[in-house]
């Protein structure tokens, strides 16, 4: 483009030349004309001056016009190159684009491959499993099948009923009696059975009769009854109240006789009375405890057997300390609020004594050894040889 315009330059420059030589010659050749036509001098100037400036004018526009029209070709280049230059980089973009949508989109398809593998993996174990799990169950069906054709699988299913009902008896009733009777009938199944194999089962029955025989029973029953009845005749219990002389029920004054020769003796039985009146003097053997109204009177008589339930769902639940502090408590308040020498008060006093020494024991086994044993006997028929038996 520089060479184009240096060349474009040099015609101008050329042309420029060429224009002043030829103005040059005609200005000769005019004054040659009117020198030999005897023409004015001043006429013969004024023209060539014209002609001259009409000259320059012309050239003038033409180099304008020249210089636009190659700047117009110049910009319309340049704007060219940079249509060019975006187009390429138009395409370059694109190219760009769609490298990266496929780098993209080869990874998603490794994943949905890896998930549709993992998919059939995933199957085909479940599959495996479910066989494993009907071949387990057909061959245990089959095996119980075996194990019952035995003529003392019904023994042993008995001898298992009672263990359970045995455990149900100890944990939840709280019964140990009851329970080591039916572990004992449980052995006596065992025994009628006349197999020397199932000795390791007799070991453990016998040890579990042990453990449970060793439990200190606590009677809940005869101890919930007894507290029932304490809450029923609650409210006959007579209060204590304090006993106040009336004037009524004092000495009389003694009688003063009317004759003069008395009056020592009329002194006497006044000074006396007047003593008896001024200074009063009794002796309790209890706590003076202020008259209760019908209100406070029923509010104490409710907390009381309040007291007494709270220590029934405490031995229920067996709470040894809540037991205690309920019945301590509402033993205190029939101590202090009720009357001592009544015999009601009295056998009440003396049946919260009894029951406040009542020794609740848990249970400190939580399973009976001979359990397994007696679920493999009515599972297999007979009991798998294991170290702990041998």
């Amino acid at each position: 483009m520089d060479k184009k315009k240096l060349d474009d330059n040099a015609v101008d420059a050329h042309t420029e030349l060429n224009s002043e030589a030829d103005a040059n010659n005609a200005a000769m050749a005019v004054n040659i004309v009117a020198k030999s036509a005897d023409i004015p001098s001043h006429s013969q100037s004024s023209t060539s001056a014209t002609h001259a400036k009409r000259s320059g004018v012309s050239w003038g526009f033409l180099f304008n016009l020249i210089f636009i029209l190659l700047l117009t070709f110049a910009t319309c280049g340049g704007g060219y190159y940079l249509y060019q230059e975006l187009a390429a980089q138009k395409n370059r973009t694109q190219a760009l684009s769609i490298e990266l949508r496929q780098a993209f989109n080869e990874p998603a398809k490794q994943i949905s491959r890896l998930e549709i593998k993992q998919q059939q993996l995933a199957s085909s174990t479940n599959s495996g499993i479910d066989k494993l799990t009907s071949n387990q169950l057909q061959l245990s069906e089959r095996v119980a099948q075996l194990a019952q054709r035995n003529p003392n699988h019904w023994m042993a299913e008995e001898a298992k009923y009672l263990v359970r009902m045995a455990g149900n008896k100890l944990w939840l009733e709280k019964d140990p009696s009851t329970s080591a009777s039916l572990l004992k009938a449980a052995d006596d199944r065992i025994e009628s059975m006349k197999d020397p194999s199932l000795t390791p089962l007799r070991k453990a029955l016998a040890t579990d009769i042990a453990a449970v025989s060793a439990i200190k029973s606590t009677d809940i029953t005869g101890t919930v009854l007894t507290l029932d009845n304490m809450i029923e005749h609650l409210h006959q219990l007579p209060l204590n109240r304090v006993d106040v002389t009336n004037a009524a029920n004092r000495p009389t004054n003694p009688e003063m006789t009317e004759s003069i020769d008395d009056w020592q003796e009329n002194l006497t039985k006044s000074w006396k009375a007047f003593m008896d009146d001024f200074v009063v003097i009794r002796k309790r053997s209890t706590d003076i405890t202020p008259i209760l109204t019908p209100d406070q009177q029923w509010y104490l008589v409710e907390n009381i057997r309040n007291k007494l339930l709270q220590s029934q769902f405490a031995l229920y639940r067996q709470d040894q300390v809540n037991y205690r502090q309920s019945l301590t408590l509402a033993r205190k308040w029939i101590y202090q609020y009720f009357d001592l020498s009544k015999a009601q008060t009295e056998e009440a006093l003396a049946a919260l004594d009894a029951l406040t020494t009542l020794e609740i024991q848990t249970p400190s086994i939580n399973h009976f050894q001979s359990t397994p044993m007696l679920q493999q006997l009515t599972t297999y028929g007979n009991l798998m040889v294991t170290e702990a038996s041998l």
